[in-house]
């Protein structure tokens, strides 16, 4: 008998849920099932088209022997130089970086030619080919360009302004991420 009540309020929930317009993350539903109980229902619009959250993905930038998540204070990075938009590292290699108000650096953008060796964002580095991104991170909000010339892959949207994976004749040849 308790499910005959709990159905009605379950199903009003999830249509509910998808009925809803959001700015895309997440959103909590609640639904009376009785006096006493309420139903609450988290969704996530992301899970199922992404394999991360933006602090798992932000997390796994690696880099120099080490991973480096964002924003990334320079005071705790002092063998990395910032310069004209430039964050040089010990090796010689190089990004560019835009940064905050407080100097912390809040997107990168590494080329191919110029990126460390050791690079790679939620395990794709310069050794990917394009189907890796689907792959590896889920389908992407964008895709522009032609798979045999150059396409780039744009996620954006729960909790990061940009991610975005350029290819050019299946070779990866940049990344951006931006908080």
């Amino acid at each position: 008998m308790r499910i005959k009540k709990l159905l009605p309020a379950l199903l009003l929930t999830v249509l509910l849920c998808s009925c809803t317009a959001g700015d895309g993350g997440t959103e909590t539903v609640s639904a009376a099932v009785s006096e006493a109980e309420t139903v609450t229902t988290t969704i996530n619009k992301y899970m199922l088209v992404r394999f991360w959250t933006a602090d798992e993905l932000l997390d796994s930038i690696f880099y120099c022997g080490g991973y480096h998540s964002l924003p990334l204070s320079l005071e705790e990075n002092d063998s990395f130089t910032l310069s004209d938009g430039v964050l040089t590292f010990p090796d010689g290699t190089y990004a560019y970086a835009g940064t905050d108000e407080n100097g912390e650096v809040t997107a990168l953008l590494f080329a191919a030619v110029s990126a460390p060796p050791d690079f790679s964002v939620y395990g794709v580095g310069f050794d990917s080919v394009p189907k890796d991104i689907p792959d590896k991170l889920g389908l992407a909000d964008s895709i522009y360009g032609d798979m045999d010339k150059q396409i780039t892959y744009v996620f954006s949207g729960g909790g990061i302004s940009e991610l975005s994976f350029t290819y050019t004749d299946r070779l990866l040849e940049s990344v951006y991420i931006r908080l």
